[in-house]
């Protein structure tokens, strides 16, 4: 838990970024799940009360806000002076925001669950926005408008945590708190398969193996990584035990999945390399916070070998993964944990709590760093007799309901013999895209533990 009115840490000061945010979002009640749009400036926020909210944002109108508060306090006395120069809202059920002044507008808002939502997440295109509550309902929309395609019941005692849906092939993986993991189809939003005892608590993140298999993901919980396959009953491996509770990962580069990153609970992130030693353990850490845990982790996409990672206390660090040393930080807040992080559209970094969400300004300065150092040596490199496992996925088998349709009309139930041409491999995301292609869906669910009645 954060400490309210915590001071900034040595640490912190020295690193800490001179990006300011160009929006900070509060909310009357906790905040539990954040997802950003694939290609547009929309928000998806899921809170503890049921109603998803669709906000859409003008990042010129923004900035030129921002700009303006900047001005008038040249003109005012220090004590005068705002301290917040970036526009500041509190979302609310009826309220509607000034679009003219800040930018900021709700697109469309829904009592979607009846406790609270868990966990959301959009299509690869960002046409249609899945969303779970502790109601165990699973709903399909439409995410322009908000009005619902299709429902499902789970039931069977699920309490879900994490929720994610494959970019490609028509199907969702739902984790839950008994550390199983649900494949669902994401047509006809029925459970199809339970892979048992992916962990022995609840499952904290979910994260597609897409340079493996369409159908492979790394998932971590309690104090163990594991690696599952869609179509199998039973986690393909699973890790030494950490002795450390594992809260999120994700990889370095989604594209070539080299390095696996994790945040833990004692304040360090760890590196993992299934080449090394196909996962058994750990090959290196770095220490973040260790008064405080990890919660987040989201890859930078800006092919810099970093990652940032949120703490419980409210700080945002950036780690640089290959020289194993933190290189930034931001505050997100000073009185709540940081529990989720995102990259919008064009790659500006999403930080949330349970009280607040801030959209940071883009980081100019990415664009002008050179390459010095990258001769250095990878600080978790280990001697050529470490194992190396194969890269293929295991024969032509497929899970019953599943084929090879890249395409999302296609049916979980066609026939599954048919052999469809591959996607092309898609580039790592750099900033200068202007659309997202790698959906890094790393948002943590771990808050909502605190509300027993919800």
């Amino acid at each position: 838990m954060a400490v309210k009115g915590k001071k900034k840490s040595q640490v912190t000061d020295i690193l800490e970024s001179s990006v300011k945010p160009l929006l900070e979002l509060k909310f009357d009640t906790p905040l539990f799940a954040v997802v950003a749009h694939p290609s547009k400036p929309q928000i998806a926020l899921g809170l503890a009360n049921g109603y998803i909210f669709m906000i859409e944002y003008d990042v010129v109108k923004l900035a030129l806000h921002s700009h303006e508060i900047s001005e008038e306090n040249k003109n005012k006395t220090k004590k005068e002076q705002v301290k917040k120069v970036w526009a500041v809202e509190t979302l609310r059920k009826d309220d509607e925001f000034d679009y003219a002044k800040t930018g900021l507008r709700v697109l469309w808002r829904t009592k979607r669950h009846k406790g609270s939502v868990r966990s959301i997440c959009f299509n690869a295109e960002g046409s249609e926005i899945y969303s779970v509550g502790s109601d165990t309902t699973i709903k399909k929309a439409d995410s322009i408008t908000g009005k619902v395609i299709k429902k499902n019941t789970i039931g069977d005692g699920c309490a879900p945590t994490k929720m994610i849906k494959s970019e490609t092939h028509p199907f969702l993986m739902l984790g839950d708190e008994s550390g199983d993991v649900r494949v669902i189809d994401s047509q006809s939003l029925e459970v199809k398969l339970v892979v048992e005892s992916a962990h022995e608590d609840a499952v904290n993140d979910i994260v597609p193996m897409k340079h493996k298999s369409v159908y492979q993901f790394v998932t971590v919980g309690s104090t163990t990584l594991s690696v599952i396959d869609a179509r199998k009953e039973k986690p393909k491996m699973t890790s030494e035990n950490q002795e450390d509770e594992m809260l999120s990962c994700c990889y370095v580069n989604p594209e070539n999945g080299e390095t696996l990153v994790c945040g833990m609970g004692e304040g360090i992130v760890t590196m993992w390399k299934q080449k090394k030693n196909d996962f058994t353990d750990q090959i290196s850490r770095v220490k973040v916070n260790k008064e405080e845990s990890i919660d987040c982790v989201i890859s930078t996409l800006n092919e810099d070998d970093c990652i940032w990672c949120g703490c419980s206390n409210g700080d945002v660090f950036k780690v640089d993964v290959k020289k194993g040393k933190l290189v930034e930080s931001r505050v997100h807040s000073f009185s709540d944990e940081v529990g989720f992080l995102d990259l919008d559209y064009e790659y500006r970094l999403i930080s949330g709590g349970m009280d607040k969400l801030k959209l940071w300004a883009e980081d100019v300065s990415d664009d002008e760093e050179d390459d010095d150092n990258d001769e250095e040596e990878d600080f978790s490199d280990s001697s050529d007799d470490d194992k190396e496992i194969d890269g293929q996925d295991d024969g032509e088998e497929e899970f019953q309901g599943f084929s090879d349709a890249e395409k999302e009309s296609e049916p979980m139930d066609k026939s599954v013999g048919e052999s469809v041409e591959e996607e092309p491999e898609r580039k790592v995301k750099k900033p200068k895209l202007t659309t997202k292609q790698v959906r890094n869906l790393q948002k943590h669910e771990h808050g909502i533990r605190k509300f027993d009645d919800l």
